[in-house]
């Protein structure tokens, strides 16, 4: 498994676990959720964040780009701005719970391509000129 795939792994199944926890437990869990969103944001702009630092120590294969921003980058920035904003709507604006049907659909893609190795945010971010990694 590659440190991106990892990556996508942990962040898709925080996601899903906290929106659950959100619903049926408290409102407080949304705030995991959001923390998820904003870290993979800025990890797509950084290539850091702390669970980027433990895959590192458990020596998993990198996947990097020579010029430019990797198609990796593109998905991390697109699903943690689709996370953030959903999960600040229903927080903060009062948008109909509704929406946090799209944060469960970006977290069961990122926890799905984490095996397949493909979800929409990879062709939305070659589509934006995100270069493919190797």
């Amino acid at each position: 498994m590659t440190l991106n795939a990892a990556l996508r792994l942990l962040a898709g199944s925080v996601i899903l676990i906290s929106l659950a926890l959100g619903t049926y437990v408290n409102p407080a869990w949304y705030y995991l959720t959001g923390f998820v969103g904003l870290n993979l944001l800025q990890s797509g702009f950084t290539k850091w964040c702390p669970a980027i630092t433990v895959f590192r120590m458990l020596k998993l294969k990198e996947q990097t780009c020579a010029t430019g921003m990797s198609v990796h980058q593109g998905v991390h920035i697109i699903a943690g701005a689709a996370v953030l904003i959903t999960v600040s709507a229903f927080m903060f604006f009062a948008a109909p719970q509704w929406v946090l049907y799209i944060t469960a659909v970006v977290g069961a893609s990122l926890l799905q391509s984490a095996f397949s190795g493909w979800c929409p945010a990879f062709t939305v971010a070659s589509l934006l000129g995100f270069k493919k990694a190797v």
